[in-house]
């Protein structure tokens, strides 16, 4: 045994006995005790140091997650008083800090293939049980702008903790250019959402969102634009429920090096107003160790779009378009589907998929944290628009760098060459840079 071991003899505190007499969570300003006394639930029934350590942890998470505190610190001190338990009695102070009555934050966002501006102006815990209003404003210089206005409520503190049940109600105003086809979007409406995760047997997360909003689109180029995009125009109504659901077991958000990511959204459109249709989009991700270090990854993304009794015309704004760094690499976005009078105008179906190789940088071991960044990144990617058949597929090969961003999104770098393309497909032989969260 050496000195230094000798030095830090090691206790066993599952064999310390301890029972939990009092809990105090101190702090509350605006928050009603009934929106934090689960936070005890646990500590309540640990039966030795250990498990007190463990629970005390567990119960300052927890007031974490209720997102009315900054910052939450843990004191254990032993048990006075007349009710306190002989030798083994403890208190339990939660100590947390609110946040202030209204919160601003500015930064930047990413998205899909852009990036943007975001601020923020928050009011958290408005009515002392987690209720929180936020007006948030968006801008980007190449898509999508936004303006939004949401109330939302958790019911983290009820019996469906577990659960994680929430409800939202959201106001926007969202414009959307799509510089492809010579075309942007204005949205105005609402949008309330219940959101909950279940945990029969796998863990999933839903959102079941009813949608009601005015749809108008504009053309960006007057001349240039096919008469196929001009009858579009206008203001629409738009009535619409959505569903959508959640499996995501992997390691990691940006880089992961296993686990399976399933993700299905589906809509139907035509509750009331002019527009009507249905339409299904399911992604997936598949991610297998090879080596140490290197990693195999499959994914595949599939999208449908069909007509309902009450259809007169498909949204144009709403087709699929194949092509770009996060879908189809070696194409330009929207490059790879239908075109008319040599404008893209989206796909009613499409099928796309990916196969993977990520490695680490050469000498990586050398940058310590700093390389763990980067990924060396081998691919070939194929798939079609308007046709789930293999036959006049597109597909394109290639090689480049990526970084991660935070675990939240990537930048790609890539060197494509496309192998099988259409005569009015638009092509992106060489260089393509990438930036967003979800890539096939």
């Amino acid at each position: 045994m050496s000195k230094s071991q000798a030095k830090e003899p090691k206790y066993d505190l599952t064999k310390i006995s301890a029972r939990v007499d009092r809990v105090k969570v101190s702090g509350l300003l605006r928050t009603h005790n009934d929106y934090v006394m689960r936070a005890a639930d646990g500590l309540f029934k640990a039966a030795n140091f250990q498990e007190l350590m463990v629970e005390a942890m567990s119960a300052r998470s927890y007031l974490h997650e209720l997102g009315i505190f900054k910052d939450v610190s843990v004191h254990i001190d032993i048990s006075r008083g007349a009710d306190a338990t002989p030798g083994q009695g403890y208190e339990v102070t939660l100590s947390g800090k609110e946040y202030s009555r209204v919160m601003g934050s500015a930064g930047t966002e990413i998205g899909q293939n852009e990036g943007s501006l975001r601020t923020e102006l928050t009011i958290p815990n408005l009515f002392g049980r987690g209720e929180s209003i936020s007006l948030q404003g968006t801008y980007s210089s190449t898509r999508a702008n936004d303006l939004q206005l949401k109330f939302w409520k958790p019911f983290f503190h009820t019996r469906f903790r577990e659960n994680r049940p929430e409800i939202s109600l959201s106001i926007f105003r969202q414009t959307d250019r799509f510089d492809i086809s010579s075309f942007q979007t204005t949205n105005l409406g609402y949008v309330a959402d219940f959101s909950v995760h279940t945990m029969l047997g796998v863990d999933l997360t839903h959102s079941l969102q009813y949608e009601n909003s005015i749809r108008e689109l504009n053309l960006l180029n007057n001349k240039s634009a096919p008469f196929g995009i001009r009858e579009h125009c206008g203001p629409k109504l738009a009535s619409l429920l959505r569903y959508s659901v959640v499996y995501d077991n992997r390691d990691g958000t940006v880089f992961p090096t296993r686990g399976i990511l399933l993700k299905s959204t589906n809509e139907y459109c035509g509750l009331g107003g002019n527009v009507a249709y249905a339409s299904s989009t399911v992604h997936g991700e598949v991610n297998v160790p090879l080596i140490p270090g290197i990693v195999a990854q499959f994914c595949g993304r599939v999208g449908i779009m069909k007509e309902t009794k009450n259809t007169t015309q498909l949204p144009i704004s709403n087709l699929f378009y194949c092509g770009g760094p996060l879908t189809l690499r070696g194409f330009k976005y929207g490059g790879a589907g239908p075109v008319m009078e040599g404008t893209p105008i989206g796909a009613q179906t499409f099928w796309c998929t990916g196969a993977h190789l990520w490695a680490p940088l050469p000498f990586a071991g050398v940058f310590k944290s700093f390389a763990n960044n980067f990924r060396l990144h081998f691919f070939y990617n194929f798939g079609n628009s308007n046709n789930f058949s293999t036959e006049n597929m597109r597909s394109a090969f290639g090689m480049g760098l990526a970084l991660k961003l935070a675990e939240r999104a990537r930048i790609e770098l890539n060197y494509c060459i496309p192998v099988k393309r259409q005569n009015t497909d638009k092509i992106s032989n060489g260089f393509q840079f990438g930036i967003g969260y979800e890539f096939i």
